[in-house]
């Protein structure tokens, strides 16, 4: 009897031993960031300077720009209505010498003042795994757990092939659609216009 239970104690061992906890899934992680860079205005003309010009451009250029980046303008608390819209008006105007059509929105808060704004420049990055993945041992898989590099490259060419990775939190909003341009499509179908490949032609000998 002693020697049968010192049997089950040792295979009871070797089972906990052999145990590992299941592989956590290769998901990607997607991080928002931010970019800042204050910038002087006169504020009579509300115009930039040569050296503040230069300044933006090359901020512009360390950061690359994006076309799916946000874009916000801190114009300060104190800053009158009309003379935020010129400031905006101004630094757009900057913008839009990167990325066609750049178009940054005015916020209120703490990071302007009279004679500065703040450009912030938002984005969405994203952090693919770390590939291959041999964390968990691979020689036994008694309990058929997942292996962790199931799936980790597929994650990680996704990750790296991502324009926005903003579009794997939310979805983008759908453009107008022509009703009347797709259901012609459908009209020629059910009228039997829609004329159908050939066959290929196949020789045998």
């Amino acid at each position: 009897m002693v020697a049968a239970f010192a049997v089950i104690v040792a295979g009871c061992a070797q089972t906990v031993a052999d145990w590992t906890p299941a592989a956590t899934p290769n998901d990607l992680q997607v991080r928002w960031v931010t970019h800042e860079h204050s910038i002087s205005i006169n504020s009579p003309s509300n115009l930039l300077t040569n050296r503040e010009t230069r300044s933006l451009d090359r901020f512009l250029s360390e950061i690359d720009l994006r076309p799916s980046d946000r874009l916000f303008v801190d114009v300060g608390p104190q800053s009158g209505e009309v003379i935020s819209d010129a400031r905006i008006g101004v630094i757009n105007d900057q913008l839009r010498h990167h990325i066609p059509g750049a178009r940054a929105q005015a916020i209120t808060g703490d990071k302007g003042g009279r004679g500065a704004v703040r450009l912030i420049v938002g984005r969405y990055v994203v952090l693919p795994p770390n590939c291959p993945d041999f964390s968990r041992p691979t020689a036994t898989n008694n309990t058929n757990q997942m292996d962790s590099n199931f799936g980790c490259s597929t994650q990680r060419n996704l990750g790296l092939m991502l324009a926005d990775p903003g579009d794997l939190l939310r979805g983008r909003t759908l453009g107008p659609g022509d009703g009347a341009s797709l259901s012609r499509g459908i009209r020629a179908y059910r009228e039997g216009k829609i004329i159908p490949p050939a066959s290929p032609q196949t020789n045998s000998n």
